[in-house]
């Protein structure tokens, strides 16, 4: 990640720049924007004492990402309070209008674009956006790390989770030696791998549990497409009095059938709308299929919100989804052919 050291460098001399700092992540916080979004604040903080550095977040954080040294420091956005900062960092925002609230009502002066999502349309004045980085920890290591600022354990920490979460504790396809080196590093300082997991993965509600067997029982499968299908009904969640943090890991865990390539879940919200979120094995690009219903994120998994029924979502997804196979795929498979072929 070196070829973005001026943009690092840039970035620094901004945020020395400016007295009132906000940072803010997007809506439904994941591990990886809970954890680069803290890293962040808790560098600043610890480097620019002087300064008003905040982190502002449309929703509460997961309860398990709350153990974090420095996540009680979160504050959660107040539609009653008027916010201003010279500078607006978005962290692990694939737009402006994921971030919700806080990037539609926080006036500022310059802003700042930190990701690492494909569909990320450059929205910001000054962007950073790394779309062959594991995650938006990733890139926030390496900030910290090039610019020569200090690393404190509960920063590590809070970068050790983020990239845990959107590795899928390192099992997905994104992990590079840069990831791994990243996670030798920061265990080197002293973190924890056993106590990030279990407090992070292994450490589940009553919903949780009860929303996953919902998910087992009911889940579909689509032979011809190889698609893994559940929806949950907002009726459902209420029977359980589940939250959306409570239906984490469902979409990955129907994409373990083996005979699955891809999988689909959708949850009916409160208000009605249809919140998607797709996971690809191998061929299928799901930030392309996202895409048909305004939505993205990355080839293997993306997400999207809706205004259409769960049947008419699953319609278009099911007719149109073997026509966004990866094209490097697909020569792979013919060269494994070939290969066969000539033995």
């Amino acid at each position: 990640m070196k070829e973005f050291l001026e943009k690092f460098k840039e970035i620094k001399n901004i945020i020395e720049k400016n007295q009132n700092i906000i940072l803010t992540a997007h809506v439904n916080p994941d591990g990886d924007a809970v954890g680069s979004g803290l890293g962040l604040f808790l560098t600043l903080k610890e480097n620019y004492r002087n300064k008003d550095i905040r982190f502002v977040l449309q929703d509460d954080i997961p309860y398990t990402t709350k153990f974090l040294k420095g996540s009680e420091e979160i504050e959660i956005y107040d539609k009653n309070k008027k916010y201003f900062c010279e500078l607006l960092i978005f962290l692990d925002s694939a737009t402006r209008d994921r971030t919700g609230e806080t990037g539609k009502n926080i006036e500022s002066k310059i802003t700042i674009n930190i990701d690492h999502h494909v569909s990320n349309p450059l929205y910001a004045d000054i962007q950073c956006v790394v779309t062959y980085s594991s995650s938006t920890s990733e890139i926030i290591y390496n900030f910290i790390k090039y610019m020569n600022y200090k690393f404190s354990l509960s920063v590590a920490e809070a970068l050790y989770l983020g990239l845990v979460n959107d590795t899928g504790n390192f099992s997905h396809s994104n992990v590079k030696v840069g990831t791994m080196q990243m996670a030798t590093d920061l265990i080197a300082m002293g973190v924890n791998n056993n106590y990030i997991v279990n407090n992070f993965l292994n450490s589940n509600s009553y919903q949780t549990l009860k929303m996953m067997g919902e998910a087992l029982k009911n889940f579909k499968f689509y032979p011809e497409k190889k698609l893994s299908y559940y929806y949950l009904d907002n009726e459902t969640m209420k029977k359980y009095n589940a939250k959306k943090e409570d239906t984490e890991g469902i979409v990955e865990k129907i994409l373990s059938y083996y005979e699955a390539s891809v999988s689909l879940f959708l949850r009916e919200e409160a208000d009605g709308k249809i919140k998607g979120s797709m996971r690809s094995k191998y061929e299928i690009n799901v930030n392309e299929v996202a895409s048909l219903f305004g939505g993205g994120g990355h080839y293997k998994a993306a997400g999207f919100s809706s205004n259409l029924s769960a049947n008419e979502i699953l319609e278009i997804v099911l007719k149109n989804i073997w026509n966004f196979k990866n094209k490097s795929w697909n020569y792979f498979i013919k060269i494994v052919s070939y290969i066969k072929a000539y033995k």
